[in-house]
């Protein structure tokens, strides 16, 4: 049964989370070659209304030395090393950037 009074706005009390972590091996058709990389993609929503959360101050793309966001702003895309690997671990691997630049001011 829903807690949700549909004429009041939800007070999203209870989340939900999904994360998903990304393997990446330098040669997929030899799945036992060791990792390059590591990312965890992270969404978050309201458990009661279903409305996902957007992750805020980050610029969308994916980039091996940060976190970035997917185009919406929904999914985090965080890259992560175990803690015994070198702060380089991973860092070879490209990345993308989704940039904006606003056009001529119409006439």
């Amino acid at each position: 049964m829903s807690r949700i009074n549909p004429d009041r706005p939800c007070p999203h009390e209870t989340f939900g989370v999904t994360a998903e972590i990304n393997r990446i091996v330098a040669n997929e058709s030899a799945p036992e070659s060791a990792p390059v990389a590591f990312s965890a993609d992270i969404k978050v929503r309201c458990e009661d209304c279903g409305e996902p959360f957007r992750w805020i101050g980050l610029q969308a793309g994916m980039n091996p030395r940060r976190p970035m966001v997917s185009l919406d702003e929904t999914e985090l895309r965080a890259p992560l090393r175990p803690a015994s690997a070198d702060p380089d671990f991973g860092l070879g691997i490209p990345g993308f950037a989704i940039g904006y630049r606003p056009g001529p001011p119409a006439t």
